[in-house]
């Protein structure tokens, strides 16, 4: 198996040594593949099961129904099928948008950033389904709890790039989780290129993905060939981002991925962005004064680099 599956229990304890053990196997993962599967997470497979349910109910709406949820100058609630098409990428413009419907939460901005960041790609407020009627409760569960992970991993990642485990909270004293609920389509006739997500590598700092059974993500190999992420249940597949691989200055790497769509079944998966706050700067964490790197050539803050590769890539109305 190309992505290594490590266990992350001990990170939730008090043994050093096992904790180091942990921080090594990471190291190595995400220095190499970019990729880890996670076990020992502390998710309880309940709450990861209520989740996909309640996803399953709400993409299985009448399509008039989601629309009332739809996006528009903010980047929160709905996304139909054509919604977003990656013409800013690492990787290049996707020459077809994604064939995936999903729905995106975020946090409610601080009041120190509202005035600021109120109008961008991340402002405005919150919209929720009024059904299912456990929509809301069930995401809400399941942010917090990946909120948890999302900071213990953060702590094991600051170890990693030469810091104390408290090396990167600053950073995160107001972070920006990013939760997306996301339904793949059966392709039966896929063109080439035509993907559930195009190829690319995720904006942010971590994401974590909860996958159901069907698959379909596949990751970037060194000599350009795609291999398959294998789905194993109840699992959290992490992967880096732009951000942390900027922070490292490239020693972290953020992997090129992407969705496959199943010719036969829809493929559902929930991806959680724990990315840092807004007004970030995004330069190597060694040398804080330093230029920036060139995985992350043109943005001074997180935010700034957040909203222009959003606004190039999403169909925003209003």
């Amino acid at each position: 198996m190309l992505v290594p599956v490590i266990d992350i229990s001990a990170l939730y304890e008090d043994d050093p040594k096992a904790w180091r053990r942990v921080e090594e196997k990471l190291y190595e993962a995400h220095s190499t593949v970019g990729f880890s599967i996670l076990t020992g997470h502390g998710v309880p497979a309940r709450m990861m099961d209520d989740l996909f349910e309640a996803s399953a109910r709400f993409y299985a709406l009448p399509l008039e129904q989601k629309l009332a949820y739809r996006f528009g100058a903010n980047l929160r609630g709905y996304l139909p099928l054509g919604a977003s098409t990656l013409i800013r990428s690492t990787l290049g413009s996707a020459r077809m948008p994604n064939h995936s419907e999903s729905f995106i939460v975020l946090n409610e901005l601080d009041e120190t950033l509202s005035e600021q960041w109120f109008r961008s790609a991340v402002g405005g407020h919150q919209i929720w389904p009024r059904d299912p009627k456990e929509f809301e409760i069930v995401v809400r569960r399941y942010r917090a709890a990946m909120t948890r992970v999302g900071e213990v991993i953060v702590q094991c990642f600051a170890c990693m790039l030469g810091l104390s485990r408290d090396g990167l909270d600053g950073h995160f004293a107001t972070p920006n989780p990013i939760l997306r609920l996301l339904h793949y389509p059966p392709l039966p006739d896929r063109e080439a290129n035509q993907f559930g997500s195009a190829p690319h590598t995720d904006y942010g700092c971590l994401t974590f993905v909860a996958q159901d059974s069907v698959g379909g993500l596949q990751v970037r190999a060194a000599d350009g060939s795609w291999f398959d992420v294998p789905p194993i249940e109840h699992a959290l597949v992490l992967n880096t981002g732009q951000v942390m691989e900027a922070w490292s200055s490239g020693a972290l790497k953020a992997t090129p991925h992407r969705v496959i769509n199943h010719p036969e079944k829809s493929r559902y998966s929930i991806g959680f962005f724990y990315d840092c706050g807004l007004n970030t700067r995004v330069v190597p964490v060694t040398s804080m004064n330093d230029a920036l790197c060139d995985c992350m050539p043109q943005p001074k803050t997180y935010g700034e680099h957040l909203e222009t590769m959003l606004r190039a890539n999403y169909a925003f109305t209003g």
